[in-house]
């Protein structure tokens, strides 16, 4: 199917019910996926994707990122190549505010200092949004 960009979006919620048995790649930075991650996913930063194809799983791929944008980007370039891909809508952004499991490291010490305040601030920003909900 190329060019056809063949694959379904999921939410967190329906993550969570294949999770940890799906195969979840992160296509975000390692800094970021360092800093908090969902458990038993594989770190592949998107600019990586095309030259690491053969540390793919085979079977149906599901794609997380911070929101949905890069692994939407990730789930064309493989489907375009013959993957069954899944892309996870929200990223890890949805799935932490969902209430599912996510681990949190200190980013590498070879990271400059910047780059980590950066990320860290960026992902409690992301996880301190409130949410925005209907009332009655």
């Amino acid at each position: 199917m190329t060019g056809q960009h063949a694959f379904r979006t999921v939410t967190a919620e329906e993550l969570a019910i294949a999770w940890p048995r799906a195969a979840l790649v992160d296509v975000r930075s390692r800094v970021e996926h360092a800093t908090a991650h969902v458990p038993g996913s594989l770190n592949i930063p998107l600019d990586e994707l095309p030259s690491r194809l053969a540390d793919l799983p085979n079977s149906t791929i599901y794609l997380l990122c911070g929101s949905g944008k890069r692994s939407s980007q990730a789930a064309r370039i493989l489907s375009d190549r013959g993957y069954q891909t899944v892309n996870v809508a929200g990223g890890i952004t949805e799935w932490y505010r969902a209430g599912h499991p996510v681990t949190y490291q200190q980013a590498a010490e070879d990271q400059p200092p910047g780059a980590r305040s950066r990320v860290v601030t960026g992902l409690l920003h992301l996880f301190r949004r409130p949410f925005h909900r209907k009332t009655t």
